[in-house]
């Protein structure tokens, strides 16, 4: 299975983070959040924002360090979508 696959895998199982995909793949969060991008510019993956995030930033938000949005410059909590079964 190729780490693009083993990242869709994932989120069809309901993991809805880089670090989550990263622990539930073996791939390193950097690589899974590299797939995601490309995912989301092909048009496989849509991040939709959930809610906002505090006002004092990611440094204030207790998701910080597995924010789906931070990748993509986001904000808050993001479901990921995945639009074409490949």
């Amino acid at each position: 299975m190729s780490p693009t696959e083993k990242v869709k895998e994932a989120i069809k199982q309901g993991k809805s983070n880089p670090v989550e995909i990263a622990k539930a793949t073996g791939l390193g969060q950097g690589t899974v959040e590299v797939i995601l991008v490309h995912l989301e510019r092909s048009a496989e993956l849509v991040r939709e924002s959930l809610t906002s995030c505090p006002t004092g930033g990611c440094g204030s938000c207790a998701q910080a360090g597995g924010c789906s949005g931070a990748a993509a410059k986001r904000r808050g909590p993001v479901l990921l979508q995945l639009r074409r079964n490949s």
